[in-house]
């Protein structure tokens, strides 16, 4: 993190589930001391930079955004991930076109969400607690019923609406195709349109994904 191109970078610290927590609570204007102290209510148990760093964590794990059909479940995980490489004899474009991306139903989340309890992934219960009959797996997926993971590769068009204004509810993204947007054929016969697609998030204002 720097405040200027001329100064020198600096690591933001490590994160950890607590500054998750507390950044969802509390809103606070950034100051570009590090070394601030927050002063909020609920209270920060931590700096500027730790408040940094989890919103930015926020911010990634929320509009970080790919292409439909660029990625695809992996097979024996649907947690992970695969580059989706077409075969050889095979037609299929892995990216849509200018003119298809211009829609909201083109494009889907890339990384895993953050879940209620601050994290990526559910912690392990313990192999025994103590009590008769106690199953391990069973807790597991008590707390995964709890609090469950979204679906890898969502659709933005699920993302749950959001109030603007009054009783309004809108979809938290606009997608649109901005400059040229016209197609024209080249000489090889392929479509191409020069305009570029514009994803603005109305959650996080500033978040941008250019296509």
């Amino acid at each position: 993190m720097t405040n200027s191109p001329f100064s020198p970078w600096k690591k933001l610290p490590d994160l950890a589930p607590s500054h998750i927590e507390a950044a969802r609570r509390v809103k606070v204007l950034f100051s570009g001391d590090l070394e601030r102290d927050i002063i909020c209510n609920p209270f920060f148990f931590g700096k500027e930079k730790n408040l940094l760093r989890a919103q930015i964590a926020r911010i990634t794990h929320s509009t970080v955004l790919v292409p439909a059909g660029s990625y695809r479940l992996n097979e024996e995980n649907d947690r992970e991930i695969d580059e989706f490489v077409p075969e050889e004899d095979s037609k299929v474009e892995p990216l849509p076109s200018t003119t298809q991306a211009a829609d909201s139903n083109a494009w889907v989340h890339f990384n895993p969400c953050i879940l209620n309890n601050c994290r990526t992934v559910h912690s392990d219960p313990p192999e025994d607690n103590g009590e008769e009959g106690y199953d391990p797996e069973e807790a597991k997926k008590a707390i995964e019923k709890a609090d469950p993971f979204e679906p890898r590769l969502k659709s933005i068009c699920g993302d749950s609406k959001i109030k603007m204004g009054g009783k309004t509810m809108q979809s938290p993204w606009v997608v649109r195709l901005v400059g040229d947007q016209s197609e024209y054929l080249t000489e090889s016969g392929k479509v191409v349109c020069h305009g570029v697609v514009v994803v603005r998030s109305l959650v996080w204002p500033g978040s941008f994904t250019l296509y």
